[in-house]
């Protein structure tokens, strides 16, 4: 929960810091302006959310997590479910 919320608040800014920049810039707002601005936001954003979780230690907690084909080996009907659903 803390790597999305970082993310969305690094989004927001660095889309917020980028218009600012551009302005200054006397860069014209255009499409090629907007796509740059989200496309480099959306970078600057999983970044920082990569960062969040290799601090707080959550990029630890799945290590141990069986990959898909072994669950879908195992044949557990339960197990295939949490898998589907996105919950393992």
């Amino acid at each position: 929960m803390l790597n999305f919320l970082i993310s969305t608040i690094t989004f927001s800014a660095a889309v917020y810091g980028m218009n600012l920049y551009f302005n200054a810039q006397n860069f014209t707002a255009s499409r090629s302006r907007t796509v740059i601005v989200i496309f480099l936001a959306t970078f600057i954003s999983i970044a920082s959310g990569w960062a969040t979780d290799q601090l707080d230690g959550e990029a630890e907690l799945h290590k141990n997590d069986p990959s898909i084909v072994q669950v879908v080996q195992s044949g557990d009907p339960v197990q295939i479910a949490k898998l589907l659903a996105g919950f393992n």
